[in-house]
Order: structure tokens, then C-alpha cells, then sequence
């Protein structure tokens, strides 16, 4: 298994360091949702400037750890690319959004626009108010804009910055993710597949904030379950169930397919538990009373023949998922068990959860299987089915780093 030769090729680390990037990472998630919490309110005193410029410097300090990081195991030219790539796409991706979404044809037409519709929900979400539901359940995106919007911008910046930095960090996510299983170009063609596939997703849907973090803490538990970062899985997907509470469905992979991990037994328990508890906890605050079908994500008793019977969704299907079943036939030899096992898991619950919870016109919800099967497609087009990690090692261009190299 490829988790096998990760551990006996990379140094155990310093644990204190990694307690400190888990108490920064609750101490930042925690100060995050406090617009929500205390149910604050935009009133900007200023035109905002100072935290654009701000938001623009965090931005920057990413590309620039990123280069960083990535300097350790790369070259400089290809540490510079891989920066730029994962820049482009972003702002790429962002400005598809914002011209077919944002300021494209108003999705519910008793709305001037969407992104009236959305500052009217973020603000509701704010004040987690029923009326929202579900996005009420998911304040941890709105309550990132808000602090912007305390700094002085407006919704549409403020919403613009949230999804400029975390655009970022999703396609690096995914690069981290396919280095797991390919190399450095493997891993740009995984991102580019991504990209591509992208704007497919912002049809059917008026621009909500949910989806960048949401998609982004997915790919993180991919890499936590892969790499065996127990106490790492398990903040992604507390923390990023306030995204959206979909990435709890990732305690179920655990359970199913990680039975092998020291201690499995205790961890699973722990993560269904932390799982049902912020579920259940997240929906008693909002709600404040009983909870039913029709509260769990503001949907109708006849959800599931509305969604059966859209003749949509199956075109949105195949211009997403299957638009990499060709890959995923064809390596299908010479594709990790992991990938294979997570594709296979995410597929009926990503489409189980749309049927019922969600509309299943929206191919967004499908974007965390698109991250895997990019994966799968870049490792069949770069021929890395055929060699092992081992001879990858050897060449030079392993995504597995050689002790003392930490990648």
C-alpha cells in the first residue's frame, strides 16, 4: 500500500509541532465563526481599503508558502509554475463564476440578481436564522465574509477575497493530494482537469459561499485518510462541516476501509460520535427545537421524485463524472486501491445525498469524486499506472520525499 512506503520513507516529525498546528487551526476555526455566534452585523465605518489590501497580503503569503514549501523537493523554475498554475486556475475559475454566476442571469427570478439573493442569505445565515436552511447549518463561509465586511467592504469583495484565498488553497490541496499518487506533472494535469471541469458546476445554482471551503475540506480528508493523520481527519471534518455537513460522510469511509489503523476501533468510534455530534448540535442551534425530514436541509416530503424526475441531471452527470470513466476503465489495473475504494465510495453517496438532501441538477455536489477521478486521469496520461512508486523513487520525481527531503 502506498500509505506503507509514505511511513517508512518519511521521519516521524515533532509532535509538539504538529499540536501546535491543531491548536492553530481550532483557535482560527473558533475566532472564524464568531459573526455567526454573536450574530454580528455589517455596519462598515470606512470604505474598506485596509482589509482589501490585507485580504490581498494573506493571498499573497500563501503563493509565497506554497513556493516555500514546495522548494524543498522542486526546482526553482518548476516551484515558480507550480505557483503561477495554481494562481491562474483560481482567478480563472473565480471570473467564470463571477460572470455566469455572480452577475449572469438572475437563478430565481423574483430577485433583481444573484448577488442580491446572495447578500440577503448571508446575512440571514448570520443571524442563523430557519429561513435559510440549509444554509443557516453551513455559517462558517459567511462568517469569514462577515469579519471582511466588519473591515469595511462590502458583500461583493468581501465574498470575492473569501473566494480568492481559499481558491487558492483547494487547487494546492489537490496538487498535494495527486502527489500522493503521481508526480509533478501528473499532479498539474490533475489540476488542470479539475479547472476544466469546474465551471461546469455553477449551473443550477445562484452563487451560495459554501463551496470553496466545503470542496477544499474534502480534498484534505482525502489526504489525511491517505497519509493516516487521525487527529488532522478528524478537525477537517468537524471544521468543515460547517461548511457543509456533506464531508461527514468520510467518518464512513474510515470505518469501512481503515480498519487496519493502530487503535482503529477507538478512532472510528470517535468520529462517528464527533460526526453525529456536530450534525445534531449544529441543527439544535439553529432550529432550536425538533428536528425533522424537512429540516435536515430545508427540502420537500416529495424531494426525491422531484429530483428522480429532472431530466437535467443526467446531462450534468456525464459532462462531470463521466467525462473521466474512460480513465478509470482503462487504468483501472493500475490504479491505487485507495482511489479506487474512494471513487467507488463517493459516487452513491454524493448521488444518495443529492436525491434526498439537495438538488440533483447540482453537479457541485459532485465535485469531490471529479478531484479523485482527475487524479486517476492524470496518473493513466502520464503513464504512471505502469511504474511503482518505488521506481518512481529511484528516477527522482517521487511524490514520496526521501528521509531528510520533507516534502
Amino acid at each position: 500500500m502506498l500509505t506503507d512506503a509514505v511511513h517508512q520513507n518519511i521521519p516521524t516529525g515533532d509532535r509538539s509541532r504538529k499540536l501546535w498546528i491543531l491548536i492553530l487551526v481550532w483557535a482560527l476555526a473558533i475566532i472564524a465563526v464568531l459573526p455567526a455566534i454573536c450574530r454580528w452585523t455589517a455596519t462598515p465605518k470606512s470604505d474598506g481599503k485596509l482589509i482589501q489590501y490585507f485580504g490581498y497580503v494573506v493571498a499573497a503569503a500563501i503563493c509565497g508558502y506554497i513556493y516555500r514549501r514546495e522548494s524543498r523537493r522542486l526546482s526553482r523554475s518548476r516551484g515558480i509554475l507550480l505557483v503561477f498554475v495554481v494562481f491562474l486556475l483560481t482567478c480563472i475559475v473565480n471570473n467564470i463564476h463571477s460572470v455566469n454566476v455572480d452577475h449572469g442571469v438572475p437563478y430565481l427570478p423574483r430577485y433583481v440578481s444573484n448577488v442580491l439573493w446572495q447578500g440577503l442569505v448571508n446575512d440571514l445565515v448570520i443571524q442563523l436564522s430557519p429561513a435559510a436552511l440549509p444554509h443557516s447549518y453551513r455559517f462558517l463561509p459567511n462568517s469569514i465574509v462577515r469579519w471582511f465586511q466588519m473591515g469595511g467592504l462590502a458583500y461583493e469583495p468581501a465574498r470575492d477575497l473569501y473566494r480568492l484565498i481559499f481558491g487558492i488553497l483547494l487547487f494546492y490541496a489537490i496538487y498535494k493530494y495527486a502527489r500522493l499518487y503521481t508526480h509533478y506533472l501528473g499532479a498539474i494535469i490533475a489540476m488542470l482537469f479539475v479547472a476544466v471541469i469546474y465551471p461546469v458546476s455553477f449551473e443550477y445554482y445562484a452563487g451560495q459561499l459554501t463551496d470553496p471551503l466545503s470542496h477544499l475540506s474534502f480534498v484534505l480528508a482525502f489526504i489525511f485518510l491517505e497519509t493516516e493523520e487521525f487527529a488532522l481527519l478528524l478537525t477537517t471534518l468537524v471544521v468543515g462541516s460547517l461548511a457543509k455537513e456533506t464531508v461527514l460522510a468520510m467518518s464512513g469511509y474510515y470505518v469501512l476501509f481503515c480498519w487496519k489503523e493502530k487503535n482503529y476501533l477507538l478512532k472510528a468510534i470517535t468520529l462517528c460520535v464527533a460526526s453525529v455530534g456536530i450534525y445534531l448540535g449544529v441543527r439544535m442551534l439553529v432550529l432550536q427545537g425538533n428536528l425533522h425530514y424537512g429540516q435536515i436541509s430545508g427540502t420537500p416530503p416529495n424531494m426525491v421524485s422531484l429530483n428522480w424526475h429532472d431530466s437535467r441531471w443526467p446531462e450534468g452527470l456525464l459532462l462531470t463524472v463521466g467525462a473521466f470513466v474512460p480513465f478509470l476503465v482503462l487504468g483501472w489495473r493500475d490504479t491505487p486501491r485507495s482511489l479506487k475504494r474512494l471513487a467507488l465510495f463517493l459516487f452513491p453517496v454524493l448521488f444518495t445525498s443529492g436525491l434526498f438532501f439537495s438538488f440533483l441538477v447540482e453537479m457541485r455536489n459532485f465535485m469531490p469524486l471529479v478531484f479523485v477521478l482527475a487524479v486517476i486521469a492524470a496518473r493513466y496520461l502520464t503513464g504512471l499506472g505502469v511504474e511503482s512508486p518505488v521506481a518512481l523513487r529511484e528516477s527522482g520525481d517521487s511524490p514520496i520525499p526521501s528521509a531528510g527531503r520533507p516534502g
